[in-house]
């Protein structure tokens, strides 16, 4: 994994859509999530934007206690030029750079009583596996400290603790937002084919036999105002996942160096159930937690002779007895005869 960024100084002009590359595979993207540690209802939106491709995307998806997922996906034709960030009825909107953010969605979703049947292909789901639903959703994003950039430049990446107000509306029901998360923004070249078909199977690097071909797994979780995490970790060529990111302490952000993640998985299943994780803080410190996924939404990306699936999954984090939440994202490689 490459070096995190030394320079930590915030640019404002990285909240704005930066200049298109010739690369065809050119993207920027925006990427929020939340959840509210007394419901548990949460939520992840990522809007995608290929120029040179002539596309936008975006997707959303609303968690309730339990497995419940509202899921809702969107696709739109991007001219040249084009920096409207809204996509069908998901919007984002920069209302003061590394401060505020808004987002919100207006319209249908398919209200799914278990998110994990989105692993299955649609042929083999059951008969009403979901229904269909009006979501309404205006959150407010609030940075609490400054971003932590991985990279920056032409390719940049950096990620941000936010605390989360507002109000969602599923059919009749209405939920009152008040939640920790975070909100990242990505631009550069991305191919999630060259990054994929490069760590399928059978080409992944050794890993425990009875488990899936994880190759990524994006740990973040906020445990409140002073104490909050981010760690991406690849899986390394001895087979373990490691990696790097940042622990936010009292609003100063801090390198996590030397990550390493253990994970079980649900029986007979590529979705993860629980993991650990310790790493090294640049400051001498040690990091510890562990967690539980209590809900996840599949996402799958086509890949020649099969797929990544991107499981998006909510958790329970405990550090030393503190409770936390965020989200465990692990990106599996499976081959077609899984999907």
């Amino acid at each position: 994994m490459a070096q995190l960024d030394v320079d930590q100084t915030p640019n404002p002009a990285d909240e704005y859509p930066h200049p298109i590359r010739e690369d065809s595979a050119w993207s920027e993207s925006y990427y929020f999530y939340f959840v509210d540690p007394k419901t548990r209802v949460s939520a992840f939106t990522r809007m995608g934007f290929r120029s040179n491709e002539g596309w936008a995307d975006g997707l959303n998806a609303v968690y309730f206690n339990g497995r419940r997922v509202a899921f809702c996906y969107g696709r739109r034709e991007l001219p040249k030029g084009d920096q409207n960030l809204k996509v069908g009825g998901l919007e984002a909107s920069l209302k003061e750079p590394f401060r505020l953010w808004s987002v919100s969605y207006e319209g249908a979703a398919q209200d799914i009583p278990d998110g994990r049947t989105l692993v299955a292909p649609r042929k083999d789901r059951p008969q009403g596996w979901f229904s269909t639903a009006n979501v309404s959703m205006q959150v407010d994003f609030t940075g609490v400290g400054n971003p932590y950039y991985f990279w920056r430049g032409e390719h940049g990446h950096f990620e941000q603790v936010c605390e989360i107000k507002g109000d969602l509306r599923i059919g009749d029901e209405t939920h009152e937002i008040k939640a920790w998360g975070l909100r990242d923004k990505s631009w550069g070249s991305r191919s999630w084919q060259s990054q994929s078909t490069t760590t399928a199977a059978p080409r992944t690097p050794p890993r425990q036999s009875d488990q899936p071909s994880t190759f990524t797994i994006w740990l973040t979780a906020t445990f409140g105002a002073d104490l909050a995490f981010a760690v991406t970790c690849v899986r390394d060529s001895a087979g373990v996942l490691r990696g790097q990111g940042f622990l936010q302490r009292n609003q100063k952000n801090i390198p996590l160096l030397d990550a390493v993640i253990e994970s079980e998985y649900e029986p007979d299943s590529v979705l993860q159930q629980s993991f650990r994780m310790n790493a090294s803080a640049a400051d001498g410190t040690r990091f510890k937690t562990q967690g539980i996924v209590f809900t996840v939404c599949p996402t799958k990306i086509a890949m020649p002779g099969g797929a990544t699936l991107v499981n998006e999954g909510v958790a329970e984090f405990d550090l030393d007895g503190r409770k936390g939440f965020g989200i465990a994202e692990y990106w599996v490689a499976v081959k077609r005869d899984q999907v």
